[in-house]
C-alpha cells in the first residue's frame, strides 16, 4: 500500500500580480518605445481587476470586471496637474475586445518551471495571421483573468509567459510574482476630484501637455 501526495491548487481571490514586459514593436511605431511601460502591476479582488502601468509621465489604472463588460479608466499626470476619469460604453468595450486576436491552439508536450510554478507549453496559432505564438500555463494557481492575460486565459490553466495584445501592439509578457495582500478600500473606484472626460476625448488629448 502506498500514498500519493497531491498539491493542491491555490485559489488566489485578492492580491497583487506584478508582471514584466517587453515589445515586438513595428518600425513606424520605433519612436513611442521609450514611453512603453516594462512592468504591469495587476489588483485583484473578487471579479475585479486594475492594471496599472506607467507611460511617461501618466499613471494609468484601467479597472475591469470582466463578468459585466465594465472597464473604466484614471489617468493621473502630476506634474501637469491632470486626473482624469474615463468609464467606457458597452460598444467601446466591445470594439477593444474585437481587436483582441482568435486563436486555435495545441497542447506541446514541453514543460518548464518558471518562477517557481509548473508549466506547460500551449502552441497558439493567430486564425488571422497564421502566427504562432509559445504559451506557458500552470495548474499550481487559480486567479482570474484580467486585462493582460485575458486574451490567452481560455486554454486550461493561468497564463505565466505568453504574448498579449493592446490595440494590435504585442507585448511579451511573463508573471514574475504574486503577493496576497489586502486590497485598499475604494481602489476601484475614481474620486470626486477627478475630471470626467469620454473614450473619443481621451484619444484626441495629450498627457504629455497642459
Amino acid at each position: 500500500m502506498f500514498a500519493v501526495k497531491l498539491n493542491a491548487q491555490k485559489i488566489i481571490k485578492e492580491g497583487k500580480i506584478t508582471y514584466s514586459t517587453s515589445y515586438d514593436i513595428p518600425a513606424n511605431q520605433w519612436k513611442n518605445d521609450g514611453s512603453l511601460p516594462t512592468e504591469i502591476v495587476i489588483y485583484i479582488k473578487g471579479d475585479s481587476t486594475a492594471a496599472i502601468v506607467k507611460q511617461g509621465l501618466a499613471t494609468i489604472k484601467g479597472v475591469s470586471v470582466l463578468k459585466s463588460n465594465y472597464h473604466s479608466m484614471t489617468i493621473d499626470v502630476p506634474d501637469l496637474q491632470k486626473k482624469i476619469f474615463v468609464l467606457l460604453s458597452t460598444e467601446e468595450v466591445q470594439k477593444e475586445k474585437s481587436l483582441i486576436p482568435q486563436f486555435t491552439a495545441i497542447n506541446d508536450t514541453d514543460k518548464q518551471i518558471i518562477n517557481g510554478y509548473h508549466c506547460n507549453k500551449i502552441d497558439l496559432t493567430d486564425k488571422a495571421t497564421g502566427f504562432i505564438y509559445d504559451l506557458w500555463v500552470t495548474q499550481d494557481i487559480s486567479i482570474i483573468p484580467n486585462t493582460v492575460s485575458r486574451p490567452v486565459s481560455l486554454f486550461g490553466g493561468v497564463p505565466i509567459k505568453f504574448v498579449t495584445f493592446n490595440q494590435g501592439l504585442r507585448i511579451y509578457t511573463e508573471l514574475k510574482l504574486i503577493e496576497e495582500t489586502k486590497v485598499p478600500d475604494g481602489f476601484f473606484s475614481a474620486t470626486k476630484d477627478y475630471k470626467t472626460i469620454t473614450y473619443d476625448e481621451l484619444k484626441k488629448i495629450s498627457l504629455s501637455e497642459k
